[in-house]
C-alpha cells in the first residue's frame, strides 16, 4: 500500500511530538533553524518531521529513561521502530503492551501495520478485525481493511468497508482514496473524480490524489485535465517515477512528443533499472534515431527479458541497419511468442539469408511450413523462397487479390525475394507498389520504405 508508510508517519507525530520550531524541507537546514533546543520529546517529532527516523528513535531513547513504564511511551516506541523498518524490535515492543492491555487500540493498529510491512496480510487483517470487534465503526480500521480487499480483489467487500468508514469519518484519505480507485475500476469515473475531488480539498498536498484523478479524467477523454493534474502530483512528488510515465503517455497523446520525450527521461533519471520508460522512448525514437531506440530495446530486453513485445520493434531496427544476423535472431524470439503469425518465422530465415547464410535461411523457411496452413498466403511465401519457380505462380495469384492489406503484405515479402535475388529492378518495382499504398500500422510498409531509401542514398 503506497500511502501505508506516510500514515504511520503521521500517527507518530500525531502521538504528542510537535516542536514550534521553523522547519524547512531540507535536513540540514531546518536543523540550523532551531530556535530553541528541544526536549527529547519535542526532537521526536521534529526528526520525524523532516524523515529521519533514526534520529527520532535515538531521541526517543533519550526521552524513555525519563518514563519507562508508560503505554503510550512503549507504543510509540513500537511506532518509531515500524518507521525505521525494525520490526523484529517493534513486535517484541507491541507484545509487551498487548500482554498488559489486549484490547488497546493503538498497539493493535501498531501491529496490524507491522504485519502488513511483513507481508502477513492475514495477520494484518486479524489485528483490524480485533480493533472493529471493539469499534465496529473505527474508520481508520475499515479503510485499511478495505484496501486489503482492493488487494485481494474482493471487491463488493472493499466497497462495503470503504463506504462505512466515510460514513464514519468522510475526510479519512484512505478510504476515499481506495473507494475512488475501486470506481475507477469500474469505469465510473464522474463517481471517483467525486472521491478525489474531496482527498483534493481536504488533503491537497497528497500527490496520488491528483495522480489517481488524472487516471478518472483521461477515463473521460479530458487529456488537458489529467495531464493538469499530474503535473501538481509532479510538483507535489518530483521523484515518483509513474507520474512521468503516466504523463509521457498523455502527452504522446496530444502529440506532445518532446513534452513526452522530456518525461520518459525523467522517469529514466528516477530509476534507470526499470524497464517501462525505456519502451516508451524507443519508440518515439525509432522514426527519428533508430541508434538510440535499439539501445533502448536492448536495455528493455536486459532488464526484463520475458517482455517479448521489445522484440519485434527491435529486429525491424536491426533489419533496417542491415544487421540481418541479429535480426534473424530476434525474430526467431518473436516467433516463438506469437507463433500465430507466420511472418516472423519467414524473417527469421530471411533475414539469415541476407546475412549471407542461404542454406540456413532456406532451411527455417522450409521448416515453417510444417506449421503453415496450405490456403494460407504465408505457405507460398515459404514455397516462393523453397522452390525456384514459384514466383510467378505467386504473383499471378496477388492479381487476383480483392483484399488489398493482405496484397500490399505479401508483395512486401515477393519483393524481398528478388531483391535477394539480384532483381534490382523488379524488387523496387514492387517495393514502391507496397511503399506507395501507405498501409500504416503494418511493419512491411516500414520495410518497404527503409529499402526504397536505402536505394536511392
Amino acid at each position: 500500500m503506497r500511502i501505508f508508510v506516510s500514515f504511520l508517519a503521521a500517527a507518530v507525530l500525531l502521538a504528542g511530538c510537535t516542536t514550534t520550531t521553523t522547519i524547512t524541507d531540507k535536513q540540514d537546514s531546518a536543523e540550523n533553524e532551531l530556535e530553541v533546543e528541544l526536549t527529547p520529546y519535542e526532537s521526536i517529532g521534529f526528526y520525524m518531521s523532516i524523515g529521519d527516523p533514526l534520529k527520532a528513535l535515538e531521541s526517543f531513547n533519550t526521552a524513555y529513561s525519563e518514563n519507562p513504564d508508560s503505554i503510550e511511551t512503549k507504543i510509540l516506541h513500537s511506532s518509531l521502530l515500524l518507521t525505521a523498518g525494525q520490526l523484529d524490535e517493534a513486535r517484541s515492543a507491541l507484545n509487551e503492551v498487548l500482554s498488559e492491555d489486549a484490547g488497546n487500540i493503538k498497539a493493535l493498529f501498531n501491529m496490524s501495520f507491522l504485519e502488513g510491512m511483513a507481508g502477513n496480510t492475514a495477520a494484518q487483517e486479524e489485528q483490524l478485525n480485533l480493533i472493529l470487534e471493539a469499534d465496529s465503526e473505527n474508520a481508520e480500521a475499515l479503510s485499511y481493511l478495505g484496501e486489503i480487499f482492493l488487494t485481494e480483489k474482493k471487491y463488493d467487500k472493499a466497497e462495503e468497508v470503504f463506504q462505512k468508514s466515510i460514513n464514519s469519518d468522510e475526510d479519512n484519505i484512505v478510504a476515499r482514496v481506495g473507494y475512488g480507485n475501486l470506481l475507477l475500476r469500474d469505469k465510473s469515473y464522474e463517481e471517483s473524480i467525486k472521491q478525489f475531488d474531496h482527498v483534493v480539498e481536504t488533503n491537497p498536498d497528497y500527490s496520488f490524489a491528483w495522480s489517481d484523478r488524472s487516471k478518472a479524467r483521461a477515463g473521460l477523454s479530458d487529456a488537458g485535465g489529467a495531464i493538469a493534474d499530474l503535473t501538481k502530483a509532479i510538483e507535489l512528488n518530483g521523484d515518483y517515477y509513474w507520474n512521468y510515465v503516466d504523463r509521457g503517455k498523455l502527452l504522446l497523446f496530444v502529440n506532445d512528443t518532446e513534452g513526452a520525450l522530456n518525461d520518459f527521461n525523467r522517469a529514466i533519471e528516477i530509476d534507470p533499472d526499470f524497464f517501462y520508460a525505456y519502451v516508451y522512448r524507443a519508440g518515439i525514437n525509432k522514426d527519428i534515431n533508430m541508434d538510440a531506440a535499439a539501445s533502448d530495446y536492448n536495455r528493455v530486453i536486459k532488464l526484463r527479458p520475458d517482455y517479448y513485445y521489445a522484440y519485434e520493434p527491435l529486429a525491424i531496427i536491426e533489419y533496417m541497419k542491415g544487421n540481418y544476423g541479429r535480426a534473424s535472431e530476434l525474430f526467431e524470439k518473436t516467433s516463438k511468442s506469437f507463433p500465430e503469425d507466420p511472418s516472423y518465422i519467414l524473417l527469421a530465415g530471411i533475414s539469415k539469408y541476407a546475412d549471407g547464410d542461404k542454406e540456413g535461411g532456406i532451411d527455417i523457411i522450409k521448416a515453417s511450413m510444417n506449421k503453415i496452413s496450405g490456403d494460407n498466403y504465408f505457405y507460398d511465401i515459404a514455397r516462393m523462397f523453397s522452390e525456384p519457380g514459384y514466383d510467378s505462380w505467386l504473383v499471378n495469384k496477388l492479381t487476383r487479390e480483392t483484399k488489398k492489406p493482405l496484397k500490399v503484405r505479401v508483395l512486401f515479402y515477393v519483393a524481398t525475394y528478388y531483391k535477394l535475388q539480384g532483381n534490382t529492378r523488379l524488387a523496387n518495382t514492387y517495393f514502391l507498389e507496397v511503399a506507395d499504398a501507405k498501409i500504416y500500422g503494418m511493419f512491411e510498409t516500414d520495410l518497404a520504405e527503409c529499402e526504397l531509401k536505402k536505394y536511392n542514398d
